[in-house]
């Protein structure tokens, strides 16, 4: 969990980055451009995230499940 919230920090950090360069600079295309790719990984990787850890969540809960049925037969 914590990788995530590292990961929202940046994507926060680079949003304002852009938002930045956006009002004040401009001319520079390619920088925005690349900051803006950095952005959408980040994101990507907090979504891919978010899913492994439901993913494990919902495996948990099944494996919780068998075993307190196991254990009543």
């Amino acid at each position: 969990m914590a990788n995530n919230d590292t990961y929202k920090r940046k994507h926060k950090y680079l949003d304002k980055q852009i938002s930045n360069l956006e009002k004040h600079n401009s001319y520079n295309r390619t920088l925005i451009s690349n900051l803006k790719k950095k952005k959408l990984k980040l994101k990507d990787k907090i979504i891919s995230e978010s899913r492994e850890s439901a993913r494990r969540a919902k495996y948990n809960e099944n494996e919780y499940i068998k075993r307190a049925l196991s254990m009543t037969a």
